[in-house]
C-alpha cells in the first residue's frame, strides 16, 4: 500500500468516526438544549452556548482518543486550537440559529438542526487539519 493509499484510507476512517462522534455530540447538544430551552425560551442563544459546550467536551475526548487516536496528554496548544475551532463553529451555529429563527418563523427544532449542520464542515476541517493533525502523513501536494 502506498503512502497515498494509506492517507486516503486514514481520511475515510477518520471521517466515518468523526461523523459517529458528531452524532453523539449532537444528541448531547440537543438533549441539553431542549431541556434548558423549555425552561428558558427567551434565552435560547445562552442555552445554545451551554448545550454546545456540553457536546464540545464529549467531542474533544472522543475525537482525540478514538477518531484521531492521539495518545499524548492534552497540552495547552492543542486545547487552545480545539477551543478556537469550536468557538468559530459555535459562532457560525449561533448566528445561523438567530438568523433562521428571526427570519423564517420555523419550529425551534428545525432552526437548531439547520444551525447544527452549518458547523460540521468547520469542525471537521479544523479538527483534522489543525487540532489533531497527523504529523506522520503529509496532506499537502
Amino acid at each position: 500500500m502506498t503512502s497515498s493509499d494509506h492517507a486516503i484510507k486514514q481520511n475515510a476512517r477518520s471521517l466515518v468516526l468523526f461523523s459517529l462522534v458528531g452524532l453523539s455530540n449532537t444528541l448531547i447538544d440537543y438533549l441539553v438544549f431542549f431541556l434548558l430551552y423549555h425552561r428558558f425560551p427567551d434565552y435560547y442563544l445562552a442555552v445554545q452556548v451551554i448545550s454546545y459546550c456540553c457536546g464540545m467536551i464529549n467531542s474533544y475526548l472522543l475525537n482525540k482518543y478514538w477518531t484521531f487516536q492521539k495518545k499524548n496528554v492534552p497540552n495547552r496548544a492543542e486545547l487552545l486550537k480545539f477551543v478556537t475551532v469550536n468557538a468559530l463553529a459555535l459562532s457560525v451555529t449561533s448566528i445561523t440559529l438567530f438568523v433562521v429563527n428571526h427570519n423564517f418563523s420555523l419550529n425551534m427544532f428545525i432552526c437548531k438542526t439547520i444551525a447544527t449542520g452549518m458547523s460540521l464542515v468547520v469542525n471537521y476541517i479544523g479538527s483534522k487539519y489543525w487540532v489533531f493533525k497527523d504529523e506522520k502523513f503529509s496532506y499537502a501536494r
